[in-house]
């Protein structure tokens, strides 16, 4: 355990070396991580399953409740896994920021969140080609049957799709969890560079 804490060590560091460390802290220690949070992974993995599966096997008319529910479930799994990892001294609890302190830092905030988002964006795409493949299949299928062809896909496809939406969404859950260590350590430095303001503006009254 001191040798976590040693490596997520709180100090001064620009955008990139947040992003750059963020990330090889994050696949140095995945092991730890994943056995911290795989039952929890489970859970968010079937709330994107059911998202998957709204559009793709039940009616195309839910794709807006779908997308819906698969934003609500990455807000709780980052929220709850952030949890997980604090309550098992992965990483520790850090001062609140107040809104103020996010908008004087806004361009460092930005850089992160945009490397981040693009590096989830491209990871997903990576892992999701199978789902993708089956929901274009199912679409194709229920467009047939629309226009009077017969249902070309055997039913246990139904459940194929299902464990496929389930994998996924699993493999999906750690992808969400790389941007959680790259903003603790963005919001690590601006909590230096606010105390070492208050300090300076204490000397200089």
């Amino acid at each position: 355990m001191e040798t976590e804490k040693k490596e997520i060590e709180i100090k001064l560091r620009s955008s990139q070396a947040c992003i750059r460390e963020g990330y090889q802290l994050y696949t140095g220690n995945f092991r730890k991580i994943f056995r911290a949070t795989w039952w929890l992974a489970i859970g968010f993995a079937i709330l994107q399953a059911a998202a998957s599966a709204l559009p793709v096997l039940l009616s195309p008319t839910l794709l807006l409740p779908a997308l819906a529910l698969g934003v609500v479930a990455v807000i709780i799994w980052l929220f709850v896994a952030n949890w997980r990892l604090k309550k098992r001294q992965f990483i520790s609890p850090l001062r609140p920021l107040t809104f103020g302190s996010w908008m004087r830092h806004l361009g460092k905030v930005f850089i992160v969140t945009i490397v981040c988002i693009t590096l989830v964006a491209i990871l997903t795409l990576m892992t999701s080609l199978p789902t993708m493949i089956l929901m274009a299949a199912n679409w194709q299928s229920k467009i047939g049957m629309l226009n009077g062809d017969p249902a070309g896909m055997p039913s246990s496809v139904r459940w194929l799709s299902l464990g496929v939406f389930l994998v996924a969404g699993f493999i999906q859950a750690y992808v969400w969890l790389t941007t959680i260590l790259p903003f603790y350590l963005m919001k690590g430095t601006m909590g230096i560079q606010d105390k070492e303001k208050e300090e300076f503006n204490k000397k200089t009254i």
